[in-house]
């Protein structure tokens, strides 16, 4: 059975989405998207920014769910008790926003590995902030 048009469009337009991400990211495009700090491990979900009002990456809830199903993290941690955050990017500015709970934000080593999962430039990427959204179990702020 061959899938209808709207189907094999659908297919084509999700491939080809995919073949320009994988490229985006070859060539070390800086993205945006959202973070989890698990027992030292930085786990990314993130969309290049030519990329990012065309197809956003994973809601937190969501990626975290794919991560336990894959066995990544285990089923009974919930995701908003996990050291979280989110990188953005201001169009008018032109600068990256990193935003984490404060677990995150003591870290060097983390976020270093998040400047350089989400290939953040140095120079205009502003120093990574506390958001009051992201609480985690460990700190409680």
């Amino acid at each position: 059975m061959q899938p209808n048009e709207d189907v094999r469009q659908l297919l084509d337009h999700i491939a080809d989405r995919n073949k320009r991400g994988r490229a985006a990211r070859k060539a070390g495009e800086s993205e945006v998207g959202i973070f989890f700090v698990y027992n030292g491990i930085v786990l990314t979900a993130g969309t290049p920014l030519s990329m990012a009002e065309q197809y956003s990456a994973y809601g937190p809830e969501s990626f975290w769910k794919n991560l336990q199903r894959n066995g990544i993290v285990p089923p009974d941690v919930e995701y908003d008790e996990v050291p979280r955050g989110r990188v953005e990017y201001d169009i008018s500015e032109k600068k990256f926003y990193v935003y984490a709970d404060s677990c995150i934000l003591k870290d060097r080593k983390a976020l270093d590995e998040i400047d350089r999962e989400f290939h953040l430039p140095s120079a205009n990427t502003e120093a990574p902030e506390r958001d009051p959204q992201y609480k985690c179990k460990e700190c409680g702020d």
